[in-house]
């Protein structure tokens, strides 16, 4: 039996008191891939959808991932989420709602012996908010590839608007550091 243990430490630092989803997404993707392997070659078509509680979200993403000899690897996605909202406290108090946010995230891994590097961009525009995140990570396998150190480090710089008030707009500037340790232990019966 194979037991995998895992443990991640984030730390996030936020310029502004609000905190957003784009914030939370910050922390998991600056997690770089598992050292040693870079991913396989794939493409990915997907259409999600979701409609409950008088919310409806739907759209497609797009990822591709391609190996370019034997120690490079790239990536990229393309994925849009539309909202609309009819709830009953939408339809009783306010106008339907709607909106759309369309995200493009580029990426490279660069694999040396047993150690990855890690680089990507993330874009993400909607109506109202604008989300940029930059990201740097390295994994190591050691001990003979039971043991994975990660480092990692996000920079995020976003603007918030308002769609009442074109002439509000809020700077956010985030940093993630992430350390990672994942340990496999073998246990014999």
């Amino acid at each position: 039996m194979v037991l995998k243990v895992v443990m991640v430490g984030a730390v996030a630092v936020t310029s502004i008191r609000k905190t957003c989803l784009a914030g939370l997404c910050l922390l998991c993707s600056g997690l770089p891939t598992v050292a040693g392997v870079l991913p396989d070659d794939r493409a990915d078509a997907l259409y999600h959808s979701y409609d409950g509680g008088g919310v409806e979200i739907t759209g497609p993403s797009v990822l591709v991932l391609k190996n370019v000899g034997q120690n490079f690897a790239l990536s990229g996605n393309y994925y849009v989420d539309s909202i609309s909202s009819a709830s009953i406290d939408v339809v009783t108090t306010a106008s339907p709602y709607t909106e759309e946010r369309t995200e493009y995230s580029l990426g490279a891994d660069y694999l040396h012996g047993n150690s990855i590097m890690s680089v990507s961009y993330t874009n993400s525009e909607e109506s109202d908010y604008s989300a940029n995140t930059a990201s740097f990570g390295i994994s190591m396998d050691m001990f003979g590839n039971m043991t994975t150190v990660t480092l990692g480090y996000a920079r995020g710089w976003d603007v918030v608007g308002n769609n009442n008030d074109p002439a509000f707009s809020e700077d956010v500037d985030r940093q993630n550091y992430t350390v990672g340790l994942t340990q496999v232990i073998s246990i014999f019966e």
